[in-house]
């Protein structure tokens, strides 16, 4: 195969070239990978039997304890078609080496963030200076039941281990909470709302957004999470641009090279009979054969990458499926295209006594 064999004449700069596609390929899906672990904390957080969230007239969603927690809990209970209110308290708290966000809760309402199995090891919270904490984060900093943590100045005990997926990583009273950071009061930083009908959400939304509270709906939490990190599809944009570029540059300098080369070679081709259509062809294959191996040696680098990120930072989310993949090569194969145009034009339009005068 004649495009296979022109480039292995060059077997070095070949697996340079692919393994620059490669390292594109692999930003843009460990990147752009990276971006899902807002959805793992949307998802997370919205794990919760309860269909709105009700926050403080705050543009930023990471806030703590900023709502008297038992006069708003009255206030939004007394509100026609509202079935309950769960004040949480949100603070962050240092495990596995990481800074976690502790939910500050009832212990009888631990039922609306956890089925009774949701629980794998131990209990849940029954009061007092104790935790329930995630499998996640059990695995990740070698935590079992039974084991003291030493925070604020405190010691907590572990009592129980849920299955991955509860809203929070870190669970504790609420009122356990409030006391280690000297509250007077109870305070929430958001709550959960439950609504007795499904179908009077809006009407019920409508009634809270008077009070002057955000509130949104499960559903919306996403978006509420991403407006809170700054230019997030900007920064997606720039790395499929950064990744499309790199492809494109390698590719366009690798088989410009080649092309001129091999100015006699495509001049003796010509001479014999090859249209201009079959010198761009055989150009383009080329070029496709190299971003064939840099997508293979793409995928490889960003299995590779994503162990080593979950290694170093195991609590990390780095989703990559499948039809990212897919997207991926597309991106590759893209600016392979684009780069390898003006060179295959180029070889196409060379007149044949021309290229044999070659030196």
């Amino acid at each position: 195969m004649l495009p296979l064999a022109n480039i292995l004449a060059r077997p070095l700069r070949t697996a340079i070239s692919s393994l620059a596609v490669g390292v594109g390929v692999a930003l843009f899906l460990v990147l752009v990978g990276l971006t899902s672990m807002l959805d793992e904390i949307a998802r997370r957080t919205t794990h919760v039997e309860a269909h709105l969230m009700v926050w403080p007239a705050s543009d930023q969603v990471v806030v703590s304890g900023g709502l008297p927690a038992d006069k708003v809990e009255a206030d939004l209970e007394g509100l026609p078609g509202v079935a309950g209110a769960i004040p949480v308290l949100r603070w962050p708290f240092k495990m596995a080496g990481r800074v976690q966000n502790v939910y500050g809760i009832r212990p009888a309402d631990w039922g609306a963030f956890a089925a009774a199995d949701q629980i794998v090891e131990g209990r849940s919270l029954e009061g007092g200076p104790e935790m329930v904490i995630d499998t996640r984060l059990a695995a990740a900093g070698g935590y079992r039941v039974g084991q003291a943590v030493e925070r604020w100045g405190r010691e907590f005990r572990i009592v129980g281990i849920a299955r991955e997926g509860v809203a929070g990583r870190v669970f504790m009273p609420i009122d356990t909470v409030a006391d280690a950071l000297q509250q007077t009061t109870r305070r929430a930083s958001f709550f959960y709302v439950q609504v007795a009908d499904p179908r009077h959400v809006e009407p019920v939304r409508v009634a809270i957004r008077e009070r002057g509270l955000n509130v949104f709906t499960m559903d919306e939490f996403y978006d509420v999470l991403a407006s809170s990190f700054v230019d997030m599809d900007k920064v997606v944009g720039a790395v499929v641009f950064v990744a499309g570029f790199v492809c494109f540059l390698v590719i366009l300098l690798t088989v410009y090279t080649m092309v001129v080369e091999r100015t006699r070679e495509i001049g003796i081709l010509k001479g014999i009979g090859a249209s201009r259509l079959q010198v761009f062809g055989l150009v383009l294959a080329e070029a496709g054969l190299i971003a064939a191996g840099g997508i293979v040696a793409g995928f490889v680098l960003t299995w590779a990458g994503r162990a080593a990120i979950l290694h170093v930072q195991p609590l990390w989310t780095v989703a990559i499926p499948p039809i990212r993949h897919l997207f991926a090569a597309l991106l590759a194969l893209g600016g392979t295209f684009l780069g390898a145009l003006h060179p295959a034009m180029r070889a196409a339009r060379q007149d044949p006594v021309e290229s044999l005068r070659y030196e």
